[in-house]
């Protein structure tokens, strides 16, 4: 039976600091801080508006950052554990089962990127509760902290993967997962776009030609807002520097970037109407528009 990837069910960043890392996640884009499903005393969960959420993780051992990672929620967990046992992909780690009742299993793809399958959420009832820093315990009340946030992120919109052969990571995405490949909607051909059902999107990208000071950029996530104007004015009231933007994709999609405190890159943006576009792809996400590539 084939995988059926339903949505992004959370990302995993690396951190070092909870603390100074909160002070942007919650105080200044508006993630709410929940309790953690896990055991793992490192990991500060957050959600966004829709709950998709957003998992800070500091070193276990207080040295050593780990890698981020993209956390599908698949339509039938089994059925996906088998497809990726006999799929031959790396570092397949043996399923798991939260406080909640959601299962989860790892592996990597082609280039090492860490991809995390999962149930939904919330799947049993839980009376863990969490302090102000994210610090979860088994039972008493939960300290909410109001965050004075003016920005409000609805959702995840995107992540960026970074990759080395984009006809060979197309085994993964395309070929195992079964996420659609659709017209990209930026110049150049540097990317393709793949798509799951409800709109949220993968971007496999590119090497760079060059790497900059703050490393190239590939790997990031994408919020997605509905005023990005009014997002980016908070972002300068709160000393954020907004690093590129804001720009306009060709199918009307507003963007800017920004990097948390830790160099994590940060995209901004709203959603783009790419239903009716003029251009076309192929199967591994090259785009052409008006029959000529891009």
């Amino acid at each position: 039976m084939p995988i059926t990837v339903k949505t992004i069910n959370h990302v995993g960043i690396p951190v070092w600091d909870r603390r100074v890392s909160l002070r942007f996640y919650r105080d200044i884009l508006g993630l709410q801080v929940i309790p953690s499903m896990v055991d793992s005393p490192n990991i500060v969960w957050t959600k966004t508006l829709d709950g998709t959420m957003v998992h800070l993780i500091e070193p276990a051992d207080g040295e050593n950052l780990v890698g981020p990672h993209t956390a599908f929620e698949v339509e039938d967990f089994d059925a996906t554990v088998e497809a990726l046992r006999g799929s031959g992909y790396p570092e397949l780690s043996d399923p798991g089962e939260r406080h909640d009742g959601q299962k989860c299993i790892f592996v990597d793809d082609n280039d090492g990127n860490r991809l995390e399958f999962t149930t939904a959420s919330g799947l049993r009832a839980s009376t863990r509760v969490v302090d102000a820093l994210g610090y979860t315990s088994e039972s008493g009340e939960d300290v909410v902290v109001d965050s004075p946030s003016k920005i409000n992120v609805t959702t995840i919109n995107h992540v960026g993967i970074p990759i080395n052969d984009r006809v060979d990571c197309m085994g993964m995405y395309r070929d195992l997962l079964n996420i659609k490949v659709i017209p990209h909607q930026i110049d150049g051909n540097t990317l393709s776009w793949t798509e799951m059902p409800d709109g949220s999107m993968v971007h496999v990208i590119d090497p760079p030609k060059s790497i900059g000071p703050r490393g190239d950029g590939r790997q990031h996530v994408a919020f997605e807002v509905e005023d990005i104007e009014s997002t980016a004015a908070a972002l300068v009231e709160a000393d954020v520097e907004i690093v590129e933007g804001i720009g306009t994709r060709h199918d009307g999609q507003q963007f800017l970037f920004i990097h948390d405190p830790d160099g994590n890159r940060i995209e901004i943006s709203n959603r783009g109407d790419h239903s009716d576009t003029p251009r076309t792809v192929d199967e591994n996400g090259y785009t052409s528009e008006n029959g000529v590539l891009l």
